[in-house]
């Protein structure tokens, strides 16, 4: 019995020296690591942020266990809802997750925002001008690349429908020092 003491002495002291040994990051490892980091919140740290509609895109909820997958799509999800709303530069960090003592995770996505763009100026090319007239994005507004996608759908549908089906391409020219986007959609037949 004493020898099975011993060597379960001699094992954890040995145990013990190989942690030690380990990498200064995986020696601080936290003492809930076996279990699921399950999310207490998930917060947005920048300026002017449409706080709710980012919300309302996430996949990751307070409650869920944390999964860096999930949280990479969150980002490229946070960055599609901001630039929808025309915030065609907005870059979004990594997810930044920090734990508490419980093993409680904390998700935060650091935003910056930049400037909102709009739309200079609106051309079309190779369709008649009643074809265009379907085109409904205009100068001034919020230069959303969903808008402009819609814009070329409409535009490949009416041509379609009078019998002239043809490829809708959309080109943007970005003027980042103005915040603007000139937008042409080229119909090829």
């Amino acid at each position: 019995m004493r020898s099975v003491l011993v060597a379960s002495a001699l094992v954890a002291a040995a145990a013990w020296g190989m942690l030690r040994q380990l990498p200064e990051g995986e020696a601080q490892a936290s003492p809930h690591a076996s279990r699921p980091r399950e999310i207490e919140s998930v917060a947005f740290d920048g300026d002017r942020l449409p706080v709710a509609a980012l919300r309302d895109v996430l996949a990751t909820h307070a409650g869920d266990v944390v999964n860096t997958a999930t949280l990479e799509h969150d980002r490229a999800t946070l960055r599609a809802a901001l630039a929808s709303r025309g915030y065609l530069r907005a870059n979004v960090s990594p997810a930044q997750v920090t734990f508490d003592d419980d093993g409680g995770a904390f998700v935060t996505f650091a935003i910056a925002q930049g400037s909102e763009f709009h739309v200079r100026s609106v051309n079309v090319a190779g369709a008649p001008a009643k074809d265009a007239g379907v085109v409904t994005i205009t100068a001034g507004e919020v230069a959303s690349p969903v808008h402009i996608e819609e814009a070329r759908q409409a535009l490949a549908t009416r041509l379609a429908a009078r019998g002239k089906p043809a490829t809708v391409t959309v080109q943007i020219a970005t003027d980042d020092a103005a915040s603007a986007v000139d937008v042409t959609l080229v119909a090829s037949h």
